[in-house]
């Protein structure tokens, strides 16, 4: 099984977790058997000085190596969509050393990833005070009720 995990500097497994995973400046990808790191190897991020479009760019480098699980800090919506249509698993880290992320995930101790964007609600808030009032002159009121007159 192949983990990515977004790294904070160069990767590797002493690297810290990059809590972006569109912009981190590197990959590194761990390959495990059963509870235990057989390898790990480090590839550039293409997303992380991209003038736009950094998530996707960064999703399809991990897709093209084969990844099933992306552990960050956060994920965007446009990196969690692809990665989500391709199948893959992303957990959520706190800034610690990718070998540690790791380690937690294979214990089952890292939560699924709240990509940012996915789930947005689509109400207004609080209106625009444009409601009709109930004056006897008809004006517009500030849409605050109903009054008894």
């Amino acid at each position: 099984m192949k983990i990515c995990v977004a790294s904070e500097s160069r990767g590797g497994l002493d690297d810290m977790v990059s809590m972006q995973f569109g912009r981190c400046p590197a990959f590194t990808i761990v390959e495990v058997e059963g509870m235990e790191i057989k390898n790990a190897y480090t590839i550039p991020n293409p997303g992380a000085s991209a003038s736009g479009g950094a998530g996707i760019q960064a999703a399809q480098a991990v897709i093209n190596e084969g990844c099933q699980i992306v552990i960050a800090g956060a994920i965007g919506p446009n990196s969690a969509q692809a990665l989500q249509m391709s199948g893959i698993d992303m957990r959520s880290s706190p800034a610690i050393r990718v070998r540690d992320a790791v380690m937690q995930y294979l214990q089952g101790q890292l939560p699924p990833a709240q990509y940012g964007g996915m789930n947005r609600g689509g109400g207004r808030g609080m209106g625009r005070g444009r409601g009709r009032g109930m004056s006897r002159g008809g004006s517009r009121g500030m849409g605050r009720g109903m009054g008894p007159w």
